[in-house]
């Protein structure tokens, strides 16, 4: 997911894996709305912002290797400023991870110790803009993955299956180093 990756912490002790650079852009896209994470912004508020093209463009070409992804749920929150770049500088497989929102609640609950009413509200948006956006490019024929976040921790092979065939490699290419990696037992809700 890049060189510069989120470590592990309280919340999650085997690492985030997500790029840290490409979080803090999306934090810097989120700050240029006057929002965060935790306070999402509307999708006509990002679509309406200045954010510079530039800037998103630049920093991408800095990020791109044969095989790389983007991880971070903010990129639900800023997608519209990134779909056209990330489409014009590769071939993009979109991955959708879908958990359902009352484990997703008790999650952010336990983690953030937010009320549930605060947690519910914070990740309502995020999964209104994850089906907006799944919706959007399924009529624009992207390529999609969908995977329900605990088939993957129950039964990883048919996800990394798919992904495999995507990256040209063999259908069981890192198996057994994914499925070692994967740990219900840290699954917070």
């Amino acid at each position: 997911m890049g060189d510069n990756l989120l470590d592990a912490d309280y919340s999650n002790p085997k690492g985030h894996f997500e790029n840290i650079d490409f979080l803090k852009m999306n934090e810097k896209i989120l700050d240029s709305v006057g929002a965060k994470w935790s306070k999402p912004p509307s999708r006509e508020t990002i679509i309406s912002s200045n954010f510079s093209e530039s800037e998103i463009r630049s920093f991408l070409l800095t990020q791109v290797k044969p095989i790389w992804g983007l991880k971070d749920p903010r990129t639900t929150l800023t997608f519209d400023i990134w779909k056209s770049h990330l489409e014009e500088i590769a071939d993009v497989t979109y991955v959708f991870v879908w958990r359902s929102l009352e484990e997703s609640i008790h999650s952010l609950v336990q983690r953030h110790k937010y009320d549930l009413a605060t947690a519910r509200a914070i990740l309502t948006s995020y999964l209104d803009n994850l089906k907006c956006y799944r919706e959007q490019l399924e009529k624009e024929n992207k390529d999609i993955v969908d995977i329900d976040f605990n088939n993957l921790l129950d039964k990883p092979e048919d996800f990394i299956k798919g992904i495999n065939l995507r990256i040209n490699q063999k259908p069981n290419h890192n198996l057994d180093v994914i499925k070692k990696f994967l740990d219900k037992q840290l699954k917070h809700f």
